[in-house]
């Protein structure tokens, strides 16, 4: 016997319908372009009808379909039309920005967007601390960019909260954190690094190479210089500001994560405890 065809979705609230709307047509990348919305739309049936701006153009046109055909299987078909991986080949984090976004909103209704960018049922969210944890936007994009864990562990609050600048305030803070763990000192910045990774006059407690000719010695001064780099330019900036009236860049979020992820990695193959 055939397989009985499953119930169509009931139409959803405008609220969800708008939010979707909001995110998927936003001005700004990774919205989509009219164009892309207008190819993601032919799938569902729906022609392209322009209005004030794009998102109200979409939540107009999605709405109206929902009600006019008395299903939520429009809605359905668009966002997936809208998150096929295809439309994403040469650009990965557009659409896991897409999809972290819709999570976070969809969360709350007990629906997700899959890896394969499909509509479905999800666990749902209670509160919107829960809804930002299922979505797991930054998580998701770091770990595939091959984030040191140690990292996560420091700040896995703030990427929760989405919280860039105070992400990386705590990224940063990391490295020294392990450093005096290991060694049990307790100064900071360039004196703390001084004395663990040496001087012309001092012997270093901690080598990054075997420092047995000139390259490596010189390899292993720079890395120090990378570490007094990092807490100039990432720590003490952001320990002595607000967030207020700062902004981060996700490019240049996940480049300082990537540096920082670096140096764990370098400290790890030198027996550094983490």
């Amino acid at each position: 016997m055939p397989e009985p065809s499953k119930p169509p979705m009931p139409v959803f609230d405008v609220q969800l319908t708008e939010a979707v709307s909001n995110i998927l047509a936003a001005t700004d990348r990774p919205g989509l372009t009219k164009g892309e919305l207008i190819s993601a739309l032919r799938p569902a049936r729906l022609e392209w009808e322009d209005g004030e701006n794009k998102r109200a153009a979409l939540l107009r046109l999605l709405h109206n379909a929902q009600v006019r055909r008395g299903r939520g299987d429009t809605l359905v078909v668009f966002v997936n039309a809208a998150l096929n991986p295809s439309r994403y080949v040469n650009d990965h984090a557009r659409f896991d920005r897409l999809r972290g976004q819709l999570n976070e909103l969809l969360s709350l209704y007990g629906f997700k967007i899959t890896e394969q960018g499909k509509f479905a049922r999800g666990q749902q969210a209670a509160t919107l601390s829960e809804a930002a944890r299922l979505s797991g936007e930054l998580v998701s994009e770091l770990r595939r960019r091959g984030c040191h864990q140690l990292l996560l562990t420091y700040c896995g609050e703030e990427l929760v909260r989405k919280s860039l600048f105070h992400a990386i305030s705590e990224a940063s803070k990391s490295i020294p954190d392990r450093i005096r763990r290991h060694t049990g000192l307790g100064e900071d910045g360039e004196d703390l690094y001084g004395r663990v990774f040496g001087t012309k006059t001092v012997a270093p407690l901690i080598t990054v190479t075997a420092m047995s000719n000139d390259s490596e010695t010189s390899e292993h001064r720079g890395f120090k210089n990378l570490l007094t780099g990092i807490h100039g330019h990432y720590r003490n900036p952001r320990a002595h500001a607000t967030r207020l009236g700062s902004s981060e860049e996700h490019n240049d979020f996940f480049d300082a994560f990537a540096l920082f992820s670096y140096v764990h990695r370098r400290l790890d193959q030198a027996g550094v405890r983490p």
